[in-house]
């Protein structure tokens, strides 16, 4: 294109701020390399880096897709489950009191990809693409499924 050629930081500075509106420079999070930490407390990159994995709450169903939410460690801080992208999940401050108090247990293969088992034994996968029920609930199942929770063969009303 003709015309063009350089130009100085005072005019990049107007074209940025009266032209294009206002922009914020943030740096670049390496989602595959960020390092676990070594605390409960979840530092503002960390933050980040969980919501642009997950954009919105990973309850099974949920819509949520604030970023006022809950970060919940999926396996317990305390029993040893790490700070680190990959056992970090937003949701709500509801979704977080039913998961810790009512049975739901919850699973994170890998980043992106959130597991939930209800408590009565029925799975849902929870992807960019929304909720999916993979398994139901074992009153439903047909006999010889596979808990792929446990991994186990489970087998229901077979005779030997």
């Amino acid at each position: 294109m003709e015309g063009h050629g350089p130009v100085t930081t005072a005019w990049v500075r107007h074209l940025i701020n009266h032209v294009a509106g206002k922009v914020r420079v943030a740096p670049v999070i390496d989602l595959a390399g960020l390092a676990p930490v070594d605390a409960y407390e979840i530092p503002a990159r960390l933050r980040e880096a969980v919501h642009l994995i997950h954009p919105g709450d990973v309850f099974p169903y949920a819509a949520n897709t604030s970023r006022r939410v809950d970060l919940d460690h999926q396996v317990p801080y305390a029993e040893g489950g790490p700070t680190a992208v990959g056992n970090l999940g937003p949701l709500t401050r509801t979704h977080h009191r039913i998961k810790t108090h009512s049975g739901w247990e919850v699973r994170q293969p890998f980043p992106g990809i959130t597991i939930w088992r209800d408590p009565h034994g029925a799975h849902y996968l929870i992807d960019p693409t929304g909720t999916r029920r993979i398994t139901a609930a074992p009153d439903d199942d047909p006999p010889g499924r596979v808990d792929i929770w446990t991994r186990q063969v489970i087998h229901y009303g077979i005779a030997a």
